[in-house]
């Protein structure tokens, strides 16, 4: 049985439709909206199917319906997700091994697009689009033909529906029990790979269909990065041990970020957390429908520099937050958009200096008032 947490199927079909309305006077024929395994939120969004070792699209044509692009071995697993009835196999998705699939029929871009009478086409997920495909579609369509069309698919994906806040507001949930699983169980001497795991387990236990992201947790001098993965490295006492645990629901990931300390916490180290702890305080209570980000992100990052720690910067205090934790916009002092009723976003603030760092991370959707926080568990300094 269903929970209320899910994507009814009446949506994915309204989606190919607000897409279809965007580029309906755009000089192309078609958009093709491209995913990885890691990346795959485009082709989950359009379709629901979420490609494993293989690649993925959805091609979305000017009129007409939508067709679901798979690799040559995933065809009964797509066929059982996808919310797109029409599936064609292509050896251009196929699994980076490069099988050659003998005595297999797979269709050509050649067949397809001259079928669909495709001559100009768009591509979302522009910066991971493979060369050897782009190439590919070249050779029928022309390199002049193929154009960047991430910015049409934003149009759609950019404000999130009641279904889509439900998910996030769930995925938000069960991040936060991921996070008090650690605190229940954490001592000297575990392992960050152990610590995560707990995390993972606790999510996965309470309704997560995946992590979010890998796991992090990074402690002493592996708290200084700001993109990790956990090692074998055993936490210590009065040192930063920074987590960050992310839950997928129905494709939407959410996320918690928190550092904590075991024993004894140097004052140095308090007064580093807080200034991060009031910066995303401060970047919560800024996030207002009307309010242009660059101001927001001018006005945390002036806050943190006046404090002194401002060169521990390394990006904006927010970005966008939806099928992917970390997904556009960027809340940057060089942005040049203004924030909006239905838009959800992941305040993050990480800081690092040369021998220790954090992130504090909670996701906000911005409303005409205060932004409703998706999560708030344990926003303190945590000193076990």
């Amino acid at each position: 049985m269903k929970t209320k947490f899910f994507i009814p199927k009446e949506e994915f079909v309204e989606r190919i439709e607000r897409l279809q309305g965007v580029i309906a006077n755009k000089d192309i024929d078609a958009v093709l909206v491209f995913s990885t395994e890691s990346e795959p939120a485009g082709v989950r969004y359009f379709s629901d199917y979420w490609p494993s070792f293989e690649t993925s699209a959805v091609l979305v044509p000017k009129t007409g319906e939508p067709i679901l692009l798979i690799g040559p071995e995933s065809m009964t697993f797509a066929s059982g997700r996808s919310k797109i009835k029409k599936i064609i196999k292509m050896k251009d998705f196929r699994e980076s091994s490069q099988p050659n699939y003998p005595g297999t029929t797979l269709m050509t871009w050649k067949e397809l697009l001259n079928d669909l009478k495709i001559k100009k086409m768009g591509v979302s997920g522009w910066y991971m689009f493979p060369y050897v495909i782009f190439e590919n579609i070249a050779r029928v369509i022309g390199r002049d033909n193929i154009l960047e069309a991430d910015e049409f698919v934003r149009e759609v994906t950019l404000k999130k529906s009641v279904a889509e806040l439900n998910c996030l507001r769930e995925a938000a949930r069960i991040s936060e029990l991921g996070f008090k699983a650690v605190l229940q169980n954490i001592k000297p001497g575990m392992t960050e790979a152990q610590l995560a795991g707990i995390a993972a387990g606790a999510m996965m236990g309470s309704g997560a269909e995946a992590t979010g992201y890998p796991i992090w947790c990074c402690s002493g001098p592996n708290s200084t990065q700001a993109i990790s993965r956990p090692s074998h490295r055993k936490v210590q006492k009065g040192e930063i041990i920074h987590f960050s645990v992310g839950a997928k629901v129905d494709g939407y990931s959410a996320s918690i970020g928190r550092p904590v300390v075991l024993g004894h916490c140097p004052d140095e180290t308090r007064k580093f957390m807080q200034v991060g702890l009031d910066a995303e305080n401060m970047t919560i209570d800024l996030m207002r429908a009307g309010t242009k980000a660059d101001v927001v992100a001018q006005k945390v990052h002036s806050f943190i520099s006046d404090r002194g720690y401002g060169d521990t910067i390394l990006y904006g205090p927010a970005h966008g937050c939806g099928q992917m934790e970390c997904e556009y916009p960027f809340i940057e002092t060089s942005s040049d958009f203004v924030l909006d009723q239905g838009m959800v976003f992941m305040v993050d603030i990480f800081l690092a200096k040369q021998n220790m760092g954090f992130r504090w991370e909670d996701g906000v959707i911005i409303t005409d008032g205060k932004a409703e926080e998706l999560s708030n568990f344990k926003r303190k300094i945590n000193i076990l």
